[in-house]
């Protein structure tokens, strides 16, 4: 599962919708930054700087976690210190949201060495989001929690379904098309990407660079078992001509290897098992790569 830049711009786009998983229900959003480190190819996932009433603004960081890594608690450390030397705000707070628990790092960093001194330990605000309920989070109506609904405890395709219903009726484009693409990136465990497009049209999704991003892999998966099937059926198609025709030319074996098209290749393979003689294969197959090349043409 991809989820770096659609949780990037979930929270850039419903960053007040999030409060309440950071137990920040009671502050106000003044930006969202996500934040290059120099000198490094590391970025911040989000830094949000709030705001309480009748408080200085302070910086939150939120770190996203979708894949096993197991110096994340680590390098959330190192971009802490990277905000403390170079930002003035004060308090600066932290918390680390877990996707899936095979995701979970923990919460705690302990050092320790039986009778050393300098043993010491961290413990991070972490979110579990499998541990938050998915019908409640759709219930909420909160275009951010419906985005992530499909990560929650008891999501449903059912519940999916609810929750685009919502983004679409609650949230305009383009941003709708940016929390539809990024709910239907989450929900691919649950919900067959082609099943979600159709649910939602691709046409509300194309609004956002993110339909890229979700179907690049669909794509070239489909892709994939195109070719295996047209393989498969083109040594069908060789194995039913050789077992009726032994002395079958070579010249046609090697035609067939021309022609891709699936409906093509599956009509060709229910003529050539009624075939009187050769010969009628040899119009058949000429037949089939005549009008493979007219389509490489047209194309």
């Amino acid at each position: 599962m991809k989820t770096d830049v659609p949780l990037k711009r979930l929270t850039r786009l419903c960053p007040a919708d999030l409060l309440p998983l950071l137990g920040e229900a009671d502050a106000e959003v003044l930006d969202v930054e996500t934040l290059e480190l120099p000198a490094s190819k590391s970025s911040l996932d989000s830094v949000l700087r709030l705001q309480r009433l009748g408080q200085p603004p302070y910086l939150h960081l939120v770190e996203w976690q979708g894949w096993a890594d197991p110096v994340l608690l680590w390098r959330t450390l190192g971009y802490l210190g990277w905000l403390g030397q170079h930002r003035a705000e004060r308090p600066i707070l932290v918390t680390v949201i877990y996707l899936k628990p095979e995701d979970d790092s923990g919460t705690a960093l302990v050092q320790h060495l039986d009778a050393a001194a300098g043993s010491w330990q961290v413990t991070l605000h972490t979110v579990r989001l499998w541990e938050h309920d998915a019908a409640a989070a759709v219930a909420s109506a909160a275009p951010g929690l419906l985005a992530l609904s499909p990560l929650m405890h008891g999501a449903t395709a059912a519940l999916i379904e609810q929750a685009a219903q919502q983004l679409i009726a609650r949230v305009a484009p383009p941003s709708q098309g940016e929390l539809l693409a990024a709910l239907g990136i989450f929900a691919e465990p649950i919900l067959a990407t082609e099943r979600f497009i159709h649910l939602v049209s691709k046409e509300r999704l194309m609004t956002t660079d993110l339909i890229a991003y979700l179907m690049q892999d669909k794509v070239a998966e489909f892709d994939q078992r195109e070719t295996l099937w047209r393989q498969a059926m083109q040594q069908a198609i060789e194995s039913v001509l050789l077992a009726r025709f032994p002395d079958a030319p070579l010249r046609l074996i090697q035609a067939l290897r021309q022609i891709g098209d699936p409906t093509r290749l599956f009509t060709l393979h229910r003529a050539l098992l009624s075939a009187p003689d050769v010969a009628a294969v040899d119009r058949l197959m000429t037949a089939a790569v005549a009008e493979s090349d007219t389509d490489a043409t047209a194309n």
